[in-house]
């Protein structure tokens, strides 16, 4: 693959630009022309192009929104009774971001080159999961497509709710943390050392929390340049420790154990996991592959592993009952409830119930987070001001004593 930088105008003559990656030039003008592009220039892409594309791509690239939308959209077209070549023709018309546009005329372009749906979709990794292509394929192959979309939608807007109030709950919480280091920083090296020449000339015993104070103070101004190398050092040797496998396996593990949070993150894969399962079999997709897609969304090594013997176990005919209560992960409701599922021979119904379940526990809790860590992190605000402040004034409430006695 190369890339090059293009100019090109759109049916309507507005100018568009970026950066496109294909075999060579003769492919990129040909996918211009097929989507009746006006080329103005095709040139070699330097590596400073490419750089600030990929940046500008990030800064404003596709949001998971507009992949919501798009599949909610789709689905309605469908429904209607549209061919879906003139489904997605439709959408690209109407569609604001550049970028998103020419992915689904590309998209276009392969089915009616007689490419499936599902297929078209694997050029988009980053865009359309496995597991959304895993379903796109069941739909295709059970002709409910239209229905698949909806569920996606459904799907992707709900773990796009969960992302949002984990992000809308912890954003108070970090922005207090933020301030409380820049108060701290300001008082070490800005306001606390102007006392430290007076203390020093009255040579008068200081109290213990003033010595700590400026021991802590002069240590801070003097040997700023290691703290930040050793920060640094330590950053960059932690993050070549979690790219090993036993890193990323003592780090997730770490993350399944951490108070409060740990249980949290539990519960949001659970959510996920058991939502994601559900929503393929009710798809058509056999337990095994659904098992295999469901793996693909997970980041945590410990869960993945679990996963993986999950999976082994049910192609040796174990039972899904057995092999949920071994793995150690899941909690006790989620393996009676699949118990329930095998049972009753509505597995789908059943992890559907648990992700519902799990999701507002996890509404719930995120709801509470705010408001709990907001008096915690004011306490500890409040302590560490309070101690600095007292630091100070001890001293300076000594001397003035001493100046009325003198």
């Amino acid at each position: 693959m190369a890339a090059f930088k293009y100019v090109i105008q759109d049916p309507t003559g507005r100018s568009l630009g970026g950066i496109i990656d294909t075999q060579d030039r003769a492919e990129a003008l040909l996918i211009f022309q097929e989507r009746n592009y006006h080329v103005v220039s095709i040139d070699n892409a330097t590596l400073f192009d490419v750089v600030l594309q990929r940046t500008l791509d990030f800064l404003s690239g596709i949001s998971r929104e507009n992949v919501i939308l798009f599949t909610r959209q789709l689905s309605t077209l469908i429904h209607s009774g549209l061919p879906i070549a003139q489904a997605l023709e439709s959408l690209a018309w109407q569609e604001r971001n550049h970028k998103f546009r020419i992915i689904i005329e590309t998209i276009k372009s392969d089915i009616e080159k007689g490419k499936p749906f599902s297929a078209a979709l694997t050029r988009y990794p980053r865009l359309f999961s496995t597991l959304y292509v895993g379903m796109m394929e069941a739909g295709e192959a059970g002709g409910l497509l239209d229905e698949v979309l909806t569920r996606l939608a459904q799907l992707g807007l709900q773990e796009l709710e969960i992302r949002t109030k984990v992000r809308s709950a912890l954003t108070y919480p970090i922005i207090l943390v933020c301030v409380s280091i820049l108060v701290l920083a300001f008082l070490m090296i800005g306001a606390i050392p102007k006392f430290l020449d007076i203390f020093k000339a009255t040579q008068a015993e200081l109290p213990i929390a003033t010595v700590v104070l400026l021991g802590v103070s002069q240590a801070v101004r003097q040997y700023w340049y290691l703290i930040v190398a050793g920060l640094g050092a330590a950053i960059f040797f932690i993050d070549r420790f979690y790219k090993t496998r036993e890193g990323k396996i003592f780090f997730d593990r770490l993350l399944l154990r951490l108070p409060i949070f740990g249980d949290i993150y539990v519960k949001v894969m659970v959510a996920r996991i058991t939502r994601s399962i559900g929503s393929l079999i009710k798809s058509g997709i056999p337990l095994l592959q659904a098992l295999e897609i469901t793996k693909s969304m997970g980041t945590n090594f410990i869960i993945l592993n679990a996963l993986d013997k999950i999976q082994a176990g049910v192609s040796q005919g174990k039972t899904l009952t057995e092999l949920f209560q071994r793995s150690g992960i899941f909690p006790p409701m989620v393996v009676q409830m699949v118990s329930v599922g095998e049972t009753t021979g509505k597995l789908d119904d059943m992890f559907s119930e648990v992700a519902s379940f799990y999701e507002l526990e996890i509404d719930y809790f995120l709801r509470n987070l705010s408001s709990s860590l907001e008096p915690i992190l004011l306490l500890a605000m409040g302590v560490m001001v309070g101690f600095i402040a007292l630091a100070v004034l001890m001293p300076v409430f000594n001397l003035v004593k001493v100046f009325r006695q003198g």
